[in-house]
């Protein structure tokens, strides 16, 4: 990738750390009675959330009765909303075997996993905050439950929004080069390509060319397969088996195409290639 790098993707989530983040008098310096108050009171809310949750019935979620019209409210034609009744609920009755199955509410659970979230994110920070803003927290344990300093909070919020700025940077660079290197002559295939969300099921070649399948059902496309025609693979970080698409970027290479797709599995994986063309299969 040339403007959506692996930098580039860990800055993006970098970007909402001060959204929902409380300012405290308290935070300004260290307490552990603050600290152990604070865990109590976060942990409680945790505990009557997921309690919450587990009271929810599945007709609350997934009513009895399906109801579906154009964006406008005008009904359905009756073949598409037979279809569209039809897959409703056959991911209804699925959906009802994960709900039957969940493990019952349970106090102590909730706790241990609050904890380990708790754990986490501790680390996380620390990971994710330059040195100039951990050298002003007094707790990152505090900081981790949520809440900080009113010049901490002002700090991350700067940080926040530098980041955001240079994603959108990025992304508009990448268009720039986009609409200037294909000007009206932009191919048949590259409108389609949104592989966001999609999980790889295999990556192999067959003769000149590599058939990518992939698992569409948390993606925004119904491609199913890709071929890449008389495809050279230029980069490969890792084997795509199992990997999540993030983003993908389309160049010129002569009269062939150079795509880059940023992957995620476990690690941020690079996959290059120069074809001729994409042809897609669609479920």
């Amino acid at each position: 990738m040339k403007y959506m790098t692996k930098e580039w993707y860990e800055t993006m989530q970098k970007t909402s750390f001060h959204l929902l983040l409380k300012v405290s008098k308290n935070a300004e310096s260290f307490s552990e009675d603050y600290f152990r108050d604070l865990y109590k009171h976060e942990e409680k809310k945790w505990i009557e959330l997921q309690k919450e949750v587990s009271e929810v019935k599945f007709e609350d979620i997934y009513p009895e009765v399906f109801h579906a019209t154009y964006p406008d409210g005008t009904p359905l034609e009756e073949s598409l909303f037979e279809e569209a009744r039809k897959s409703y609920f056959e991911q209804r009755e699925q959906a009802r075997l994960d709900f039957n199955n969940r493990p019952e509410f349970n106090v102590g659970e909730e706790k241990k996993r609050f904890k380990q979230s708790f754990r986490s994110n501790v680390k996380h920070l620390k990971r994710s905050f330059p040195e100039s803003i951990l050298v002003k927290v007094a707790d990152i344990r505090v900081l981790a439950l949520g809440y900080a300093s009113r010049e901490v909070k002002q700090e991350i919020s700067q940080f926040c929004k530098q980041n955001e700025k240079s994603i959108h940077s990025a992304m508009a660079a990448y268009q720039k080069q986009y609409r200037k290197q294909f000007k009206t002559e932009v191919p048949a295939f590259a409108e389609e390509l949104n592989l966001h969300d999609c999980k790889v099921l295999s990556c192999r070649r067959t003769g000149n060319d590599v058939v990518m399948s992939l698992d569409n059902s948390g993606g925004f496309t119904n491609i199913s397969t890709i071929r890449m025609k008389n495809c050279d693979v230029i980069k490969q970080d890792a084997p795509l088996h199992g990997a999540w698409c993030l983003y993908e970027e389309i160049y010129k290479s002569g009269e062939r195409f150079e795509i880059h797709f940023l992957l995620d599995k476990n690690k941020l994986i690079d996959y290059i290639i120069i074809a001729d063309n994409l042809e897609y299969q669609y479920a």
